[in-house]
């Protein structure tokens, strides 16, 4: 059988991403309510009693909004650093302590046919991390909230079959929108957010480590859209000699509705 992924949710609004391969699943963040997220699984076929875990990527809501309720209510193992875990108990409500599994950077966890890694990411949370899921046909790995792309990361993904990157903004919408300037500072700064020209470069490079399926992700929908953020990538790519749709498969994830199923 082989592994598919998607996300459910993607951008400002919330974000979970869906993996599967063999029979055992995993949610990476669930940062809408509950049931959106069963609606989401259901639109792809899959059963939120049957999910192996929910990994989290750090406290910000767009990421944990629905943690609690979906612990309460499937019984579903949470991933998590202990820091992260001190922060976000403040915000999703009782849950059965012995559902909490602490990871750390060094852990490689089993979970069925899975087994995943965490890595560091810079982002302004208190432990930020993204995530590299294996397989049976392939490595998926997770890196968005990343205000700057490093060796370290670029070391941690290399090789994926398929990457889940940020593309989170355009400067030019950002510079003239409407946010305060202290916001317009964080999102840029390198604990902020990747925008489309970074993230055009930052694939350039994981292309050459071999990877060639990614989807563009967590969006803003202040200060970017979909048709902007996969041009300026393919602009972005054809200064390295890299032709977007002849090389690659590049998607955009969607907002409020589960993206295209990745088969690997």
């Amino acid at each position: 059988m082989s592994a598919r992924a998607v996300t459910l949710f993607s951008g400002s609004s919330g974000n979970s991403l869906f993996v599967e391969s063999d029979g055992t699943s995993l949610l990476v963040d669930a940062g809408v309510c509950c049931r959106s997220i069963e609606s989401a699984l259901a639109a792809i076929d899959a059963d939120p009693r049957r999910l192996s875990g929910i990994l989290v990527t750090h406290e910000h809501s767009d990421h944990v909004a629905g943690v609690g309720v979906m612990m309460r209510r499937y019984r579903t193992p949470l991933y998590v650093n202990k820091e992260t875990w001190r922060i976000m108990s403040r915000s999703i409500g009782k849950v059965d302590p012995q559902l909490i599994n602490f990871i750390t950077l060094a852990n490689t966890i089993k979970l069925g046919e899975i087994e995943f890694s965490s890595f560091r990411t810079p982002h302004d949370a208190v432990q930020s991390v993204g995530y590299r899921i294996e397989t049976s046909s392939g490595a998926v790995s997770v890196m968005t909230d990343i205000g700057t792309m490093t060796e370290q990361l670029q070391n941690a993904v290399a090789g994926s079959s398929v990457m889940f990157i940020e593309s989170n903004y355009d400067p030019l919408m950002l510079e003239h929108g409407a946010y305060p300037r202290h916001l317009k500072s964080r999102i840029t700064s390198d604990h902020g957010h990747l925008s489309n020209d970074d993230c055009g470069k930052a694939i350039a490079n994981l292309a050459r480590l071999g990877t060639v399926r990614f989807v563009l992700s967590h969006l803003s929908k202040e200060n970017n859209y979909p048709a902007l953020a996969y041009d300026t990538v393919s602009r972005r790519l054809q200064e390295f000699g890299i032709d977007a749709r002849r090389d690659l498969e590049i998607q955009v994830a969607r907002r409020q509705t589960p993206g295209d199923l990745i088969y690997l």
